[in-house]
């Protein structure tokens, strides 16, 4: 582990790392529980309250919407880093299917809302329509070669 890496080092600056409370075991195992608990509620929140903004209020919506959903998304993707920073790598984990589902009910719901929200919306809405298109299929390419290269390896 590199102690020098500035993603380690912010994280223990902002998680508190050295505080004497992560010193008992019993007491860190229930905080590191909480905080999955936490993160994942918020996780989930913030993509509800994201796809109901869009179908609620449509093309207004978008900018606070997808800000909110960068937010948490840059969270998420730092905690990744983190975790893969000290060794732990979740990309050869899977998730119960039972859990998977809800979820990409949930995102699908939310890219329809966006999409229709940019349809009907002014020069912002159909410029972050496109935007969102041209991201998308790239990211879905990004993920089938990554797909791709852990089944080869």
């Amino acid at each position: 582990m590199n102690r020098s890496d500035p993603l380690v080092s912010f994280a223990r600056l902002v998680g508190d790392f050295g505080n004497p409370f992560y010193d008992e075991e019993r007491q860190r195992d229930v905080w590191n529980e909480a905080s999955a608990f936490g993160f994942q509620l918020v996780l989930w929140c913030s993509l509800l309250a994201s796809t109901v903004l869009v179908w609620a209020v449509g093309a207004p919506a978008l900018p606070y919407a997808m800000g909110l959903v960068v937010l948490v998304g840059s969270a998420s993707l730092l905690t990744l880093g983190y975790a893969q920073r000290l060794g732990i790598s979740l990309t050869g984990t899977r998730m119960m299917r039972a859990r998977m589902l809800p979820l990409l009910v949930l995102m699908l719901a939310l890219a329809g809302g966006l999409v229709r929200a940019s349809i009907s919306g002014d020069g912002f809405s159909s410029g972050f329509g496109i935007g969102m298109a041209v991201g998308g299929l790239g990211a879905l390419l990004a993920l089938g070669l990554a797909t791709r290269r852990r089944t080869q390896s």
